[in-house]
């Protein structure tokens, strides 16, 4: 990741004391952006302007980006707009960051999408999530031991439908619906559910193959998970739905989690007490599925 900013901001963000800025590179901008920067500047901002390279630690591969990474190690990108994230201190430079398709963050005088009341509450973490919602490329979520789990993106639709088609897969669920329509009930997905809450309905992947083997995730204090038959009676579940715990401990305010279950998936029901679920009541006479509920906040991680 690209961080462009100016000397006076980087000295009022809380990431530039903490040593996660490698090297001060103005060279680390492609040279069709430098150009374009240096056209739209004013003389007295170049000057100032400071151009930072990080590492881009993430297990997803953005140039591929249809797969996880599975054990291709760190795969470099070519140099883009889509690298880069702007500290703007102003309108001006919110424009021009607009004007080259670069994802920007500023207090909220400067205008833009995502507004910070300080720079002081900018940490890495943050840039580089505003970097991905403005470029649309999905947030890793985490790893198990066989497993990484993370954001749908709009070109994971073929492998989500080939999931959706194995014998059994929607005996307990909704099929998706066509492409059309799903493509863009996943766009407004992404935008509301993901862009806001921060977490949602992920996609599962085997770490060893890159091979999208599960959906599970949170949908509010809801907890949802399917797994491939290929990998089911392989502890793949338990394991994910594992982890989705512990985060949802980690990372929201929920006391409980709760799942809905149909009686008739009995595997499912295994699991849920397996994994400290308790049924608590009947959910309708039309439909034969139960409330499963666990308190999430006065148990120790699993």
């Amino acid at each position: 990741m690209i961080i462009i900013i100016d000397e006076a901001s980087a000295k009022l963000a809380s990431f530039y004391y903490h040593g996660e800025l490698q090297e001060k590179l103005y060279g680390a901008l492609p040279g069709k952006l430098l150009d374009e920067l240096q056209k739209k500047l004013p003389d007295e901002q170049q000057n100032n302007l400071c151009v930072y390279e990080i590492e881009n630690n993430s297990g997803y591969t953005e140039s591929a980006a249809n797969t996880a990474k599975a054990n291709t190690g760190n795969i470099r990108i070519p140099k883009a707009p889509t690298d880069c994230i702007w500290i703007v201190s102003n309108r001006q430079q919110k424009q021009i960051a607009d004007s080259l398709g670069i994802a920007s963050v500023g207090e909220p005088q400067c205008g833009t999408r995502y507004a910070v009341e300080s720079l002081a509450e900018l940490d890495i973490e943050y840039l580089e999530r505003v970097r991905r919602r403005y470029n649309h490329i999905p947030w890793d979520i985490g790893v198990t031991d066989r497993c990484l789990i993370r954001e749908l993106s709009l070109s994971d639709l073929p492998a989500l439908y080939e999931l959706y088609d194995k014998p059994g897969m929607t005996d307990f669920v909704e099929p998706l619906y066509d492409y059309e329509t799903e493509l863009e009930y996943q766009k407004a997905y992404i935008e509301n559910m993901y862009g806001f809450y921060e977490y949602g309905m992920w996609l599962v992947f085997s770490k060893e193959t890159g091979k999208l083997i599960g959906r599970a995730g949170l949908e509010h204090n809801e907890m949802g998970y399917m797994i491939a038959p290929k990998f089911q009676n392989q502890g793949y579940a338990t394991e994910v739905c594992r982890f989705i715990i512990d985060y949802a401990r980690e990372n929201t305010d929920f006391e409980e989690l709760y799942c809905r279950i149909d009686e008739k998936n009995t595997a499912s029901v295994r699991l849920a007490k397996k994994l400290g679920f308790t049924k608590s009541g009947h959910m309708d006479d039309d439909i034969n599925a139960s409330i499963y509920r666990k308190n999430i906040k006065n148990n120790e991680k699993h």
